[in-house]
C-alpha cells in the first residue's frame, strides 16, 4: 500500500514531508497571460468544432510532466504528457462539481457534436468568469498509476512545460508540489465531472474509470516564451 504525501495548505503556504523532511513552500499565481491562453485556446477549439471544424492538439492541455524516479540513478527524470486545466477556488468546488454532472446528465448518450452548446455552457461555469478560477493551482486525472504516479506518491515536487506552437511560441515551466486526491473528495468530483463532458466525443481518449485527481500546487513560474535575443 502506498503511503500519500499529504500536503497542508494554510493561506498561501503549503507544508508537506518529502523523504522524511518538512518543507515549507510558498503558493505562486499564474500569470494572467497563462490563464488567458488557457481560456482563450479552449474557446476556439469549441469555435471551429460548432462550425463543423476539425479537432486539434489543445496545447494548454497536454503539457509535459517531469517527475523524480529516485531509484533511476543515471536518468532521475520522468517525462509523460497529462491532461490539464483549470480549478476553481475550493469554496466552489461543490456547486460548480453539482452544476456540470447535472449537464453531463442531461447530455449523456447524446450525439456529442449535436449537444455541444450545452457542453460548452458547462465549461464555462469556470471558464467564462476568471473570478472563479484559482491561479494558484492546475488539475488533472490519474489514468494507469504507472510510473508518474509512483514518483509523485515518493517525491511530489514536479513540473509542468507548457508549450504552444506558431505564432507565439509560449512556453512555461510550472513547478508545482502534487497532491493525490482520491475519489472521496470534492476536487476529484469537480475535475471528474469536467472530464466526462468530453468522455464521449470520438476524438477523446476513452476511459471510463480514474482512481485518483491530481492537484498541482503552484511554487513557482517561469517564463520561456521565445523571443528576440537580448530582449528577456
Amino acid at each position: 500500500m502506498i503511503t500519500l504525501p499529504l500536503a497542508r495548505v494554510q493561506g498561501e503556504t503549503l507544508t508537506v514531508t518529502i523523504q522524511g523532511t518538512l518543507r515549507r513552500y510558498y503558493l505562486q499565481p499564474l500569470p494572467s497571460e497563462f490563464v488567458a491562453w488557457q481560456i482563450n485556446d479552449r474557446r476556439q477549439l469549441f469555435d471551429s468544432l460548432s462550425q463543423g471544424g476539425k479537432p486539434v492538439f489543445l496545447s494548454p492541455h497536454l503539457p509535459t510532466l517531469l517527475t523524480f524516479e529516485k531509484d533511476n540513478i543515471d536518468f532521475p527524470l520522468n517525462a509523460a504528457s497529462k491532461g490539464v486545466g483549470l480549478v476553481p477556488h475550493d469554496s466552489l468546488l461543490e456547486v460548480l462539481a453539482k452544476q456540470v454532472n447535472q449537464i453531463n446528465a442531461e447530455v449523456k448518450g447524446k450525439d456529442f457534436f449535436s449537444s455541444l452548446p450545452k457542453r460548452r455552457k458547462a465549461l464555462d461555469l469556470l471558464y467564462g468568469d476568471a473570478t472563479k478560477i484559482n491561479h494558484r493551482a492546475l488539475g488533472g486525472l490519474e489514468i494507469f498509476e504507472t510510473q508518474s504516479f509512483f514518483n509523485i506518491a515518493q517525491d511530489p515536487r514536479v513540473s509542468l512545460f507548457f508549450v504552444s506552437g506558431s505564432p507565439s511560441y509560449k512556453s512555461y515551466q510550472i513547478n508545482c508540489i502534487a497532491e493525490i486526491v482520491d475519489s472521496k473528495q470534492i476536487f476529484y468530483e469537480f475535475v471528474r465531472a469536467i472530464r466526462s463532458l468530453f468522455e464521449e466525443a470520438s476524438f477523446h481518449f476513452q476511459q471510463p474509470q480514474y482512481p485518483y485527481a491530481i492537484k498541482y500546487h503552484v511554487v513557482e513560474v517561469k517564463d520561456k516564451s521565445l523571443r528576440v535575443r537580448g530582449t528577456r
